[in-house]
């Protein structure tokens, strides 16, 4: 069973009108983050320490709905024996420190490193200066840096040290005690792969102790940085991107969720579709801006706030309907004038756009690799390949002069050249894959090289 302990609260931290673990981050306090990220990696029991605060936390513990199933908190003078009743013959502790916004992978190298005693380590030049300048100080032998604001503590690890497990100020002499303890082990967090697969890009790892009220803008423009995805077109690059952070700064201190997002920014999409069938060119063109901005808001609120749900993983879905009915849509405003030619163009787009995705999809399905991110051409093309933002900016210059049939052809021919370019790169990146990985098909290869 998984259990968890933090050590907040503290009579030294009197001074301030709020206990630095109540500060908020990001839309949540630090420690309504931490119960998340406890029940994400399936804690069942969390213990908090604190001898001020406790109606804080209490308040915290009932507004936060994904928390463990059991939160007790705890004096300092009654820690040490209520821990030691709640402590049972192979539980896993996960010991926390206050006020340290912390990513999920340093959470899951301790948590399921084989050891069942482990301390997360950080070397002094491992990590910004500014952030490490608050951590807490810690000396394992001949190494000196921080600790990596978690511990994993067996049950005997926890009972030989639970009378120091009360306090902040003792804590790292019961790190260090904990750390020569026979099998022990050090997990450093330089060890931890920056390759992130949902984000398509390498992010730095997470670590920020918050000292203050100041300090909760600064982990919110962390946490912001964090939930950046890689790999983006253009308009989301560059105009998209300042845009959102803004919206999201903002959104995630209230009560609005990302599927409201979704739901909101679904039914401007429809709307759009509307105003294009009717002929509202440019009010609908300009509502197609706001739809790609909007449509990187709920994906980022999701994550700065620690909130999934299943209508997000479906969004996809929802995003191509609108975006293929918007060709139709425009298609259907030209038909009177031009016929069904526009249908073609618009059925040959969508078309297009499908195939690409399929192959992209199947490239990193077999690969494990966005097809994409490979090499320095496929980054730098991908700022420019076709999809919903690009097609609706290169509309504009043609909608300037009133020429939206040619709009319409040009974004055709855009999906079209996207498709060939991505089909030729998946190409040459299998033949380059398998000849590394398979001494058959380079075998292959090379014999049929003269067909």
């Amino acid at each position: 069973m998984k259990k968890a302990l933090l050590i907040t609260g503290q009579e030294s931290e009197t001074i301030s009108t709020l206990a630095r673990n109540l500060i908020p981050a990001g839309g949540l306090s630090i420690f309504a983050r931490q119960m998340k990220q406890m029940k994400a990696v399936g804690v069942d029991e969390m213990h908090v320490v604190t001898d001020w605060f406790a109606q804080d936390f209490e308040k915290e513990i009932l507004n936060c709905t994904a928390r463990p199933e059991k939160i007790f908190i705890h004096t300092t003078k009654d820690a040490p024996l209520r821990l030691l009743e709640h402590n049972n013959e192979g539980n896993s502790w996960l010991l926390l420190e206050e006020a340290v916004l912390l990513d999920d992978r340093i959470i899951d190298q301790t948590l399921h490193h084989p050891a069942s005693t482990v301390i997360s380590f950080i070397g002094h030049s491992e990590f910004l200066s500014a952030h490490t300048a608050h951590g807490l100080p810690l000396h394992l032998g001949e190494d000196e840096g921080f600790f990596g604001s978690i511990a994993k503590l067996s049950s005997q690890a926890l009972s030989a040290n639970v009378r120091k497990l009360n306090t902040l100020e003792g804590l790292p002499n019961v790190l260090k005690a904990i750390a020569r303890t026979e099998g022990c082990a050090i997990a450093r967090v330089t060890e931890i792969p920056l390759y992130l697969s949902r984000q398509r890009r390498e992010v730095d790892l997470v670590w920020f102790p918050v000292m203050g009220r100041e300090d909760g803008d600064k982990a919110t423009n962390i946490l912001l940085e964090y939930s950046q995805k890689g790999l983006l077109d253009w308009p989301a690059r560059f105009i998209h991107r300042p845009i959102e952070n803004l919206i999201v700064k903002y959104l995630c201190k209230t009560p609005v969720s990302p599927n409201q997002v979704t739901l909101l920014n679904g039914f401007l999409g429809f709307y759009v579709m509307f105003l294009f069938v009717h002929g509202h060119m440019w009010p609908a063109l300009a509502g197609a801006y706001f739809v790609g901005i909007f449509a990187g808001v709920d994906g980022k609120l999701a994550q700065v706030k620690i909130l999934q749900s299943r209508l997000g993983s479906y969004e996809y879905l929802l995003t191509g309907l609108i975006e293929y009915g918007w060709y139709f849509a425009i298609a259907a405003a030209l038909y009177e004038p031009f016929g069904m030619a526009p249908y073609i163009m618009a059925l040959a787009l969508v078309l297009f756009q499908i195939a690409d995705q399929i192959q992209s999809v199947f490239f990193r399905r077999m690969t494990n690799i966005y097809l994409f991110s490979l090499e320095s051409f496929d980054r730098r093309f991908q700022l420019v390949a076709g999809g919903r933002n690009c097609h609706m900016w290169a509309i504009l210059p043609f909608a300037l002069f009133n020429q939206w049939f040619m709009a319409l052809g040009f974004i055709c021919l855009y999906a079209v050249i996207t498709f060939f370019v991505h089909q030729a790169r998946l190409v040459y990146h299998l033949k380059n894959i398998m000849i590394e990985t398979s001494e058959k098909f380079a075998e292959n290869f090379n014999k049929t090289k003269s067909l």
